[in-house]
């Protein structure tokens, strides 16, 4: 369904246009998109940063190995590849958590999980949401000539190829639900948080916006760095893991969504 494609589209820029607009006029009025968070910095602990940081290294020789486009070409996606990630990405949840928190919940509080004000906090990620999605059509729209289907997302890819229920559901629990889960914790809440401790917030959120983009590969990284950057800058300024969580699961839903609306 093209046309449905298209229409999501459309709606997805129009809005976006609206966020980026209305955000000019906040800052016009009061010299800030968000205001500073009041929460007391947190200390990250370093075990969890020293495992998050050998993750990313994993992900980054994966991202980046010269063979990953073939192996990807060949190899036949299913729904048993997906719910193997979703397991280790539901593991890596459980794992890092107790150990960031050192047993403390007030610690998990100053790090951005907290319930309170959730309306808030669900509001200010789907702005972010939103406003993503014009630099990353535009990003998408520049790049156009060098990316191939064979460089679509297998998740993506699977999609296009199966579209039954259950592994369209299975695909939402991977990208738009634990994906999210896992790497707003390493790299919004761990990184970032532990990189504020040696620079200043602005190359924080360079740097860890950039590892996020790396790990996505070549091709998915630069489209997905406007993203990235708005999210370290929303997680920067309001200390919310649940805001960056809702606006990194809606952005990966409306690719979900556009991908079926094309079938």
């Amino acid at each position: 369904m093209p046309n449905a494609q298209a229409a999501i589209v459309i709606m997805m820029l129009t809005t976006s246009v609206e966020v980026w607009w209305q955000w000019r006029k906040r800052h016009k009025e009061t010299g800030f998109i968000w205001p500073q968070s009041e929460l007391s910095n947190a200390p990250v602990n370093l075990i969890a940063v020293l495992l998050t940081l050998a993750m990313i290294g994993v992900s980054l020789v994966s991202a980046f190995s010269p063979t990953r486009s073939d192996i990807n070409a060949e190899k036949d996606y299913s729904i048993n590849n997906v719910l193997i990630g979703c397991a280790l990405n539901a593991t890596l949840v459980v794992v890092l958590l107790p150990i960031l928190s050192a047993g403390s919940l007030q610690v998990l509080n100053d790090l951005g999980f907290r319930l309170t004000n959730w309306r808030q906090q669900f509001m200010e990620g789907m702005q972010t949401a939103l406003a993503s999605f014009l630099p990353v059509m535009l990003v998408l729209l520049a790049t156009f000539w060098i990316r191939t289907p064979q460089a679509t997302h297998p998740l993506l890819k699977l999609l296009q190829q199966d579209g039954q229920l259950q592994t369209f559901a299975a695909v939402v629990l991977a990208a738009v639900i634990l994906a999210p889960l896992v790497e707003e914790l390493m790299f919004r809440v761990i990184l970032l948080g532990w990189l504020k401790t040696k620079t200043n917030s602005t190359e924080a959120i360079v740097i860890s916006s950039v590892a996020f983009a790396a790990v996505h590969g070549p091709l998915d990284g630069i489209a997905l760095m406007p993203l990235a950057l708005l999210l370290g800058f929303l997680y920067d300024r309001r200390r919310s893991y649940w805001s960056v969580f809702v606006a990194h699961a809606f952005f990966n839903l409306t690719n979900v969504v556009q991908t079926m609306s094309a079938r």
